[in-house]
């Protein structure tokens, strides 16, 4: 039986150009929660950093479209 690996030069561009658009999302995301966590926490009235949440919820969301319409 044979294992194929995958080799970068065969991957369209199109596809490494999606994941890095894929991980940057991520990473707004990411850093958008964690300042939401923190505004949540610190702040006396929660609502800014629910909003923060909120608004990094849309990146992860676009990131999963991406994802899915692969």
């Amino acid at each position: 039986m044979e294992i194929h690996k995958r080799d970068e030069e065969q991957e369209p561009a199109v596809n490494r150009k999606l994941f890095l658009i894929r991980q940057i999302l991520n990473i707004i995301f990411m850093a958008g929660a964690l300042v939401g966590a923190v505004l949540y926490w610190v702040q006396p009235e929660p609502t800014t950093g629910i909003l923060v949440i909120m608004t990094a919820m849309f990146f992860k969301m676009a990131e999963c479209v991406l994802r899915f319409r692969k």
